[in-house]
């Protein structure tokens, strides 16, 4: 895998602890960030390679989370890359219903939106960090390298399997010295 140019990250079991399945984190005292997460996000900033999280969040059309708290979450997330001396150079979410719009992960069009703000983004030069199935098949369906975020590597569904966004910045970010 060649250093890339544009690193999407999905959110939820990536950047924080994933919630338990049909929940979602609806306060900004809820949204946990996972060990390592905001420096590897800051290092992957400072090393020059652009960084937009990619993030489903249909608990939004189900009346679950408010759109303005989840705004509160990302401006938090932000001012903590920001901390830390990086830059997110955007957010962003679907919050539609699944199967309902072409922006929810798998679908392409959070990426497409981003190519739209960011025209010099190469799929071809990208890579997603996720840790669903969803999230590596919108890598394949856009051209772009996966890694997988796993607790259980060896499970065959990428190439490259680590177990945090730290580690993945790290193999990242030693593409980038070497």
């Amino acid at each position: 895998m060649s250093c890339p140019s544009t690193v999407f990250v999905d959110r939820d079991g990536v950047i924080n602890r994933k919630p338990r399945e049909d929940d979602y984190v609806k306060a900004v005292d809820e949204f946990e960030l996972l060990p390592g997460s905001i420096e590897a996000l800051a290092r992957l900033s400072k090393s020059g390679m652009r960084v937009v999280i990619v993030t489903n969040q249909q608990g939004v059309a189900k009346q679950l989370v408010a759109a303005a708290t989840l705004e509160l979450i990302h401006q938090s997330l932000e001012n903590d890359v920001a901390a830390a001396g990086g830059e997110i150079a955007e957010i962003l979410t679907c919050p539609h219903i699944a199967d309902s719009c072409d922006c929810r992960k798998p679908k392409t069009g959070l990426f497409v939106e981003a190519q739209r703000l960011h025209p010099e983004i190469d799929f071809a030069d990208s890579v997603v960090i996720g840790d669903s199935q969803s999230d590596l098949d919108a890598a394949m369906a856009i051209g772009a390298a996966a890694i997988h975020v796993t607790s259980a590597p060896g499970d065959g569904l990428s190439p490259v399997q680590v177990e945090s966004l730290a580690a993945a910045a790290e193999i990242l970010l030693e593409e980038r010295n070497d």
